[in-house]
């Protein structure tokens, strides 16, 4: 069972007074959930705040048609954080997918719809929440700033182009390599992104390399092990593979 007083320790709920968490109770219900259950996937309607209540939930980019995994993780959400942001910010879906990340996950689901009611209610408590919110979100942005400032001088954007013909000649298979190399290098000044076909739909998979003050270039026939080779060689070691590039011509 939970209370006022674990409500009080959530950032979230922070100065709300007796009454007002008594209310914020009445919108919340607790489930338990086995490690790796899935709580919701991208793409769903957001329809309620999650949080923490005991072990650790993983929020994740998932790749269509892969399975999950933890090298996909995003953020992490310890005990007493709350998650789910997405409920209340237009259009309301989520924008990761959730899963049990520990033995077991005891979360508290709030109800968007019951807490925006309280918000009409009482105009004090809908204030406090949000800025509360507001707050939360923008030391999280803050930490990706300092990320971004820490970061070599040097950006780079590496862009799978996932449109049908590429889906069918194995586009996915290259992102999934290209995230797995992304998160074993510690590189924030990365920027990963999905795109249409650019009219070569023999040579997909295509995918294009940026590095600021360099001309594009663009892969050809692209595979897991060539992206893996392309990222270590080209993306880090700023050597292009002539084998696999695009002849525009």
């Amino acid at each position: 069972m939970i209370g006022n007083d674990f409500l009080r320790s959530v950032g979230l709920f922070k100065n709300l007074d007796e009454n007002q968490l008594s209310a914020v109770l009445g919108c919340c219900r607790e489930k338990q959930y086995k490690s790796g259950a899935k709580l919701f996937g991208e793409g769903e309607p957001a329809s309620n705040l999650y949080i923490v209540k005991k072990g650790q939930v993983d929020l994740r980019f998932d790749l269509p048609g892969r399975p999950t995994s933890g090298k996909n993780t995003i953020s992490s959400i310890p005990e007493s954080k709350a998650f789910g942001w997405s409920s209340f910010v237009a259009p309301y879906k989520y924008s990761l997918s959730a899963y049990c990340a520990s033995q077991v996950c005891e979360l508290i689901i709030v109800d968007r719809q019951c807490l925006a009611g309280l918000f009409e209610e009482d105009h004090r408590l809908g204030y406090l929440v949000l800025s509360n919110m507001a707050r939360v979100i923008g030391k999280r942005f803050h930490k990706l700033e300092k990320l971004a400032t820490a970061a070599p001088v040097s950006t780079v954007k590496v862009t799978v182009h996932l449109a049908t013909c590429g889906i069918v000649a194995g586009a996915r298979d290259v992102m999934s390599a290209l995230m797995e190399e992304m998160n074993r290098s510690g590189r924030p000044d990365i920027n990963v992104g999905s795109s249409g076909c650019i009219g070569k739909c023999p040579t997909e998979p295509n995918v294009t390399i940026e590095i600021e003050g360099e001309d594009p270039v663009v892969y050809q026939k692209m595979t897991a092990d060539k992206m893996r080779q392309v990222f270590q060689q080209h993306v880090l070691g700023g050597k292009i593979q002539t084998d696999f590039v695009l002849n525009a011509q």
